[in-house]
């Protein structure tokens, strides 16, 4: 931060330190270094945290000698500084020495250490502050941008700031036999409940951008729903659904249906019998204690997209985000559509780095996918922009054989198409969906049903009467 004292903005008004209490801090750490276990770790202090030039040397010598498990004292805090050719530039043995001399006792080096980290977050605050003036200044500047540049920094010092607490054991029980579950099912990232997609990916992995795409009508959305549920609801993920194109009642109506597996049209008339009225009463409450969030605000830009998500992250936690759909977030004032998309692409990549979640775009495919003869989707069809494709570490297209044959006996097949999977293989996964409840569930094999093949294995749990319809399967 010495480049803030030499700016002209703070001639004459001191930028917030706390030089007593990194002086009191390093002494003690050299009068007993078995407190440094508790500095570098609960209260993470870093060179930058502090303000003088050799208070900074001088830590970075303490944590050098820390790591090599070498012991702390003045002679070979002297030495190392001197091996550095740093010695001089700290003031010598004299200045150490007079560290030492300063604090009768290390006993508040935990007070010491809190204290100065205050300073360093208030003086980074103000550094990010006057990089938004300037940039806020700049003739070309885009107020869209600067906030999310801002809202980037702003966000990261505030994760920064929070501390390890001491909790019950208990607290840790439950995420940990998850854990282990998940890893035992060779599951890493969030589990999507679709026994083949996770198999193959190993789950939803953390800063992954996946577009999910189709042509209207291919089921985009009730995929999307049907695998946000699965994981908020059957592992207990932290979802946020942002949704363009449909109203929260309508999206809680279609999880709602799936989940009880009550007929979606019954549901919205509202002709149910009791029998139905009980399995949608069933339904609910699961639903209502999962960690599942719906936004429809139908007027999204990215930059509220991504304040909203970093504010659920640090106040709730958040695991996993979908998006329906790309093509229908407001765009700012770019020269054409394309540059529009992309620049919306890449800004879902970096928050998606930025949170470490992964985030599942739905996208439009371009009518080229309908041509004649052409009885699959490829990479190039991803409308209006070739960057959806370059930004996403996967892409999925969700295909149904009906709409292209029009066949009775296809109307309840449909395929993931993996097309594009930059840290594994690509493959078709078979799925069943099923119309009335508007969802997606996982294609029982043959093994399972001893039928002849994907079509024989659906026919026979049609009536759910086992298998994977049971539990749910992909919903």
């Amino acid at each position: 931060m010495d480049e803030l004292q030499e700016n002209p903005q703070y001639a004459g008004r001191a930028l917030p330190q706390a030089i007593e209490a990194e002086i009191y801090l390093l002494g003690g750490l050299i009068q007993d270094p078995t407190s440094l276990d508790d500095v570098v770790g609960a209260h993470s202090v870093e060179a930058d945290d502090f303000s003088q030039k050799k208070h900074r040397q001088i830590w970075e010598a303490i944590v050098r000698l820390y790591d090599k498990s070498t012991p702390i004292d003045l002679v070979t805090l002297a030495a190392e500084l001197e091996r550095e050719n740093k010695l001089n530039d700290v003031g010598g043995r004299e200045y150490l020495i007079h560290l030492v001399d300063s604090i009768p006792s290390a006993a508040n080096a935990m007070f010491h250490a809190e204290l100065l980290r205050e300073k360093s977050l208030l003086r980074r605050l103000i550094a990010i502050s006057n990089e938004t003036i300037r940039n806020a200044q700049d003739p070309a500047a885009v107020s869209q941008d600067v906030l999310q540049k801002t809202e980037s920094e702003v966000f990261a010092l505030a994760e920064k700031r929070v501390r390890d607490s001491l909790h019950p054991i208990e607290t840790f029980l439950a995420p940990l036999l998850q854990k282990i579950q998940n890893r035992k099912e060779g599951v890493t990232g969030v589990p999507t409940g679709f026994t083949d997609l996770d198999e193959l990916t190993g789950g939803l992995q953390r800063s992954d951008l996946i577009i999910l795409a189709g042509r209207p009508g291919m089921g985009k959305t009730a995929f999307a729903l049907s695998l946000a549920a699965n994981s908020a609801i059957d592992y207990g993920q932290k979802v946020a659904f942002f949704s363009l194109e449909m109203s929260g009642d309508q999206l809680v109506q279609r999880v709602l249906s799936a989940r009880a597996q009550v007929d979606n049209f019954k549901l919205r008339s509202g002709k149910l019998n009791r029998d139905e009225m009980s399995k949608i009463q069933l339904a609910c409450e699961p639903l209502a204690q999962s960690h599942f969030y719906v936004d429809d605000n139908s007027d999204l830009g990215l930059s509220e997209l991504m304040s909203k998500t970093r504010k659920l992250k640090s106040q709730q936690g958040l695991d996993l985000i979908v998006l329906d759909y790309l093509q229908l977030m407001r765009t700012g004032n770019e020269e054409s559509r394309s540059v529009a998309i992309g620049n919306i692409s890449r800004g879902l990549k970096i928050l998606a780095k930025d949170l470490q979640v992964p985030i599942i775009a739905l996208a439009q495919l371009s009518r080229k996918a309908e041509e004649k003869g052409r009885d699959r989707p490829q990479l190039s069809d991803l409308r209006e922009s070739g960057s959806i494709e370059q930004d996403a570490d996967m892409v999925w297209f969700v295909e149904r054989p009906f709409y292209r044959t029009h066949d009775e006996s296809q109307k309840n097949l449909a395929q993931l198409l993996v097309a594009k999977h930059r840290n594994g293989s690509v493959a078709d996964i078979d799925m069943v969906f099923r119309p009335e409840f508007t969802c997606f569930y996982n294609a029982l094999k043959e093994d399972e049903m001893g039928g002849d093949g994907f079509g024989d294995a659906y026919m026979g749990a049609s009536d759910f009467g086992g298998g994977d319809f049971d539990n749910g399967g992909g919903f």
